[in-house]
């Protein structure tokens, strides 16, 4: 995330509430105005595709495989280790919004 961009994910009752621990007494009207006034606008969080893919991005499974025949071939044992990563497919989004001052775009890998 861009470290610039301010962002909170807190509601107005929530903000409201914090306000009141602290000492202050506001309204859930006047917080919806001092965000506004401040910038802030109730997004969606956005995804964003990366662009091209890497020429290379083959080798290192060419080079496991090169790897792999040459420790057959010299008798060596050959161990195989099965991890599974997950991994979001598709442009999917997070439910729900929050309050920005600037759109929220997340690249995915």
């Amino acid at each position: 995330m861009n470290e610039l961009i301010k962002w909170t994910n807190l509601t107005h009752k929530e903000i409201a509430l914090g306000l009141r621990s602290a000492g202050f007494i506001v309204s859930l009207t006047l917080i919806s105005k001092l965000l506004k006034k401040q910038g802030y606008v109730k997004r969606k969080a956005q995804k964003k595709p990366t662009i091209g893919t890497n020429k290379n991005r083959n080798s290192q499974f060419e080079n496991i495989a090169m790897l792999d025949t040459q420790y057959r071939k010299a008798g060596n044992p050959i161990i195989s280790f099965d991890t599974k990563k997950k991994e979001v497919l598709g442009n999917l989004y997070r439910p729900g919004t929050l309050y920005t001052t600037e759109p929220v775009i997340t690249v995915l890998p």
